[in-house]
């Protein structure tokens, strides 16, 4: 369910390869928890969403893809499997405005997701590639990733869910690596002026890995390295662990 209301559901999207191996599964499950219990819904049945994965993916043949595992109010299970997008790169980005939701609906996924995809719509008949949200003239989240700068003085930035973003799995999967390299990782507003100076910017996201954006509303945005490799070798390592 997309257009219900954020109390109806709550979802993740999890990623497979051509073997069945899912990264950062647990992390997905953990997921589910925490945001069924954010938004009163029953505690997920955790076998039988496994379960439900386990014949979804076998039933789609041995090749990559991505899993969206949803958990309703009424303590029901679906999945729902679709390939994985390959988007041309460096991104061209849009920005739109985020959509506003009480304290208790924010950083988690929910049953109102008719928002995040009109965004990505949006985007597509603009000829663009992903939507940038954006909330008093900073980029808060984009459609189905999250956004990170590298600044000037290279540290990197990330909008946190107190600020309008959906809590990142694969950023909770990287920052470790980050850290370990000498780029402290800490959450901000990405500021119109963060994005000029900043050394560069991507977004990460189950589906897409990681990408750099090199164009928003039409202005180029400069292009790096740093983050791109930084962050690949991080998600090697994930899926070597999962």
């Amino acid at each position: 369910m997309v257009d219900g209301t954020p109390s109806s559901s709550v979802f993740t999207t999890c990623r497979f390869d051509e073997t069945g191996k899912v990264l950062a599964l647990n992390q997905h499950f953990n997921r589910l928890k925490e945001a069924a219990k954010q938004i009163r819904c029953p505690p997920p049945n955790i076998k039988m969403i496994s379960s439900i994965l386990s014949k979804s993916m076998n039933d789609y043949g041995k090749k990559e893809g991505l899993a969206r595992l949803v958990w309703s109010s009424e303590g029901q299970a679906s999945c729902e499997i679709r390939p994985l997008d390959h988007p041309n790169y460096p991104l061209v980005a849009v920005t739109h405005p985020a959509p506003q939701w009480p304290r208790r609906f924010r950083g988690i996924k929910h049953g109102n997701w008719k928002p995040y995809l009109e965004a990505r719509e949006l985007a597509e008949e603009n000829g663009a590639d992903i939507s940038l949200l954006v909330d008093n003239h900073a980029i808060v989240d984009a459609d189905r990733a999250t956004p990170l700068i590298l600044d000037e003085n290279g540290w990197a930035y990330s909008p946190s869910p107190e600020q309008g973003a959906v809590k990142s799995i694969t950023l909770s999967l990287v920052s470790e690596h980050l850290e370990s390299n000498g780029i402290p990782l800490r959450t901000a507003y990405l500021t119109e002026e963060m994005i000029r100076r900043c050394r560069e910017l991507v977004v990460v996201g189950t589906g897409i890995g990681v990408l750099p954006v090199g164009e928003i509303d039409g202005v180029d945005i400069q292009l790096g390295t740093c983050l791109i490799e930084l962050i690949s070798e991080a998600l090697k390592s994930a899926w070597l662990e999962s």
